[in-house]
C-alpha cells in the first residue's frame, strides 16, 4: 500500500464514487485562484457538473469572510459553475446562519469586511463597527472615564477579515467582550493567505481573531473550516452523512482537517497552497492533531477527475499486464 496520501487512480476513483453520495469542494485554490479568485481552474466547472450528473449532491465551501452568499453565487455563474446559491456555504453566511438560530435579538460590533455586516443584516440583526474607527484622545482616559463610545446593545462581537483593523478597534472589541454575556464568534481562524508564485503571504483573519482573544483572554466560537459548525448545518438541512461525504481541499489544517475529524472522505489537490511533501511529512509527525490533517488521497488538480473517469478501461488493463 501506498504511504498516505495515496496517488489516486481511475479504480480507486471509481470505488470511492461508489460510496459516496455528497461532494464538498473548498473554492480558493481548488475550483479558482488569482488576486481576484476570478482565474478558473481549467475544467473545475465541468467537474462540479459531471459530479451533479453523477446524483452527487455537491456543495461548495469557503472560509473566506469578505463576501456575502449573494456574491460567492454570482461570482460561480461568472465562472461557469452551476450551483443552487443554499448549496454555496461561507463562514460569514454560517455565522449569520447561527446568530438567527440562537434567536439572538442585539446589535452585533464587527470587526470585518462589509460582506460579513452584509451577511448578518440579511437575517435581521444590526451591525455597528464597519469601516476605519479612531477614537479621539488618550485611549487610557477613555477607557477610565467610560467615553470609549461602547454601544450598550452590543450583544457580539463578530471577527473576520478586516483591512481596517487597528488598536481602537482591538480595544473596542476588547471592552464588549468584557462582559460575559457578550458573544464572541469568528469566521475563521485561517493565519495566511499564500500570494501564488511568490514568498511572502498576506495576513489573514486569524491573526485578527488571534489578537483579541489574547486581548481578552476568551476562546472565540469558531463557524468555518475546519470547526463543526458547517458540518451541523448541513446535516440539519441535508441530511449529510459524513461517511457518505467527500471533502476536495487544498489545505491540510482546514479541509482535511475538518474531513479526517467528522469520518469524510478526504482528497487534496496541490493546485493551491499545500505541497504533497508537505502533507506527507505529517505522517511521521508525532502530534495527533497533526496527523488529523494527512488526506487519504491526493490529485494535481481537481480536473484529473475528469481525466480518470475518462480514461479507458483497455489502458488499465495494459498498465496492469
Amino acid at each position: 500500500m501506498d504511504s498516505l496520501p495515496m496517488t489516486m487512480d481511475r479504480d480507486s476513483l471509481q470505488q470511492l464514487l461508489g460510496e459516496i453520495d455528497t461532494v464538498l469542494l473548498d473554492c480558493d485554490g481548488v475550483l479558482w485562484q488569482g488576486a481576484q479568485g476570478m482565474d478558473l481552474i481549467p475544467r473545475a466547472n465541468e467537474v462540479v457538473s459531471r459530479l451533479q450528473a453523477m446524483g452527487k449532491n455537491v456543495f461548495l465551501i469557503t472560509n473566506n469572510s469578505t463576501r456575502t452568499q449573494d456574491s460567492y453565487h454570482e461570482k460561480c455563474r461568472s465562472l461557469g459553475f452551476n450551483v443552487d446559491q443554499d448549496h454555496i456555504l461561507s463562514a460569514p453566511y454560517i455565522l449569520a446562519q447561527y446568530l438567527k438560530e440562537i434567536d439572538f435579538r442585539k446589535k452585533v460590533y464587527v470587526v470585518g469586511a462589509p460582506g460579513l455586516a452584509q451577511e448578518i443584516q440579511k437575517v435581521g440583526i444590526q451591525c455597528i463597527g464597519v469601516g476605519p474607527e479612531k477614537v479621539e484622545g488618550s485611549l487610557y482616559n477613555a477607557v477610565a472615564q467610560g467615553t470609549l463610545g461602547l454601544d450598550p446593545n452590543v450583544g457580539a462581537v463578530a471577527v473576520g477579515f478586516d483591512r481596517d483593523f487597528n488598536y481602537d478597534k482591538l480595544l473596542r472589541a476588547t471592552s464588549y467582550l468584557a462582559n460575559p454575556e457578550c458573544l464572541f464568534l469568528a469566521t475563521n481562524t485561517d493565519k495566511k493567505y499564500v500570494v501564488t508564485g511568490t514568498r511572502h503571504h498576506l495576513p489573514a483573519a486569524g491573526i485578527l481573531v488571534n489578537a483579541i482573544e489574547n486581548a481578552s483572554s476568551r476562546p472565540p466560537r469558531v463557524m468555518g473550516k475546519p470547526s463543526l459548525n458547517m458540518l451541523y448545518m448541513l446535516q440539519a438541512r441535508y441530511n449529510v452523512q459524513p461517511e457518505k461525504t467527500l471533502i476536495i481541499g487544498d489545505t491540510l489544517d482546514t479541509d482535511i482537517l475538518l474531513g479526517n475529524e467528522c469520518g469524510m472522505w478526504t482528497v487534496l489537490v496541490l493546485s493551491g497552497v499545500t505541497t504533497l511533501q508537505e502533507a506527507r511529512q505529517l505522517t511521521t509527525n508525532q502530534d495527533p492533531q497533526k496527523q488529523k490533517q494527512v488526506p487519504l488521497f491526493y490529485l494535481q488538480s481537481v480536473a484529473d477527475i475528469l481525466t480518470l473517469l475518462d480514461e479507458p478501461v483497455s489502458n488499465q488493463v495494459s498498465e496492469q499486464q
